[in-house]
């Protein structure tokens, strides 16, 4: 079942400034980019509690997909995470195992998202305003994390387990055109290849786009990214860091 779901500004906003672990408010979460590979059955993922007060945690796995330049997640039953929930004393961590249920056919990759979500506590009734007057909502956390499973002869990310030359990893197949309708502009990515494409440091014609994480492009999908509203833009070189090659690529326009 499809579900609408936007994720906050908050999550991608830490998501792109964290490269090993992603961190906000009392939760520490590592690591920001966990896979499942094929011979795997199950990975982790750590959330610490850095607040002087024990914090609630629901966690959930979503189906990731992207249509019409949008993402799109759904309910699944391919990922589970255990526990789904977990209560975190003050200075302690929880590991959460994220384990596969079903694995995708050979030379194919899928995406999920794992939320991360702080369950509000309702505060005793000593903390209450006087008069019975409320103190205001709660803030909820949200924490998004990304979560690649692969088919067999699939690999994206490196093994410090393992070394394996990264120049024999699975690679996305990306191309881009420039679209415009009325004011607005976007830099429009397709991804031919099997599997996912990170985009950062983004440069057209030597000129920055976005000198941080831009964001994902799954296999076989294509998405839009917002181009500066000031400037004149055209098809040139584009240049990208893509997923962990340590170099940037150029990628051709279609």
């Amino acid at each position: 079942m499809r579900i609408p779901f936007r994720l906050p500004l908050t999550a991608a906003l830490l998501l792109a400034s964290q490269q090993h672990a992603l961190a906000a408010a009392s939760i520490l979460i590592w690591p920001i980019d966990p896979v499942i590979e094929d011979q795997q059955q199950a990975t982790a993922l750590w959330l610490e509690n850095r607040d002087s007060k024990p914090v609630y945690m629901q966690i959930r796995v979503l189906g990731w997909q992207q249509t019409a330049g949008k993402d799109d997640y759904s309910n699944q039953s391919d990922v589970i995470a255990s526990p789904p929930v977990a209560s975190i004393a003050p200075g302690k961590r929880q590991l959460i195992r994220l384990i596969k249920q079903s694995a995708p056919a050979a030379g194919q990759e899928r995406a999920y998202r794992i939320l991360v979500d702080e369950v509000p506590v309702k505060e005793p009734a000593s903390s209450a305003a006087p008069g019975g007057a409320e103190m205001g909502l709660k803030f909820q956390m949200r924490y998004s994390v990304p979560l690649f499973v692969s088919g067999k002869g699939i690999w994206t990310k490196q093994d410090s387990e393992k070394p394996r030359d990264y120049a024999t990893a699975s690679q996305p197949q990306l191309s881009y055109r420039l679209q415009q309708q009325s004011s607005e502009r976007w830099l429009e990515v397709r991804n031919q290849g099997a599997v996912h494409a990170r985009i950062s440091k983004v440069t057209l014609q030597g000129r920055s786009l976005n000198p941080g994480l831009m964001g994902y492009v799954l296999p076989g999908s294509q998405m839009r990214f917002a181009l500066p509203p000031a400037g004149a833009f055209s098809s040139g070189k584009l240049m990208a860091t893509v997923n962990d090659n340590k170099q940037p690529i150029a990628i051709p326009s279609y």
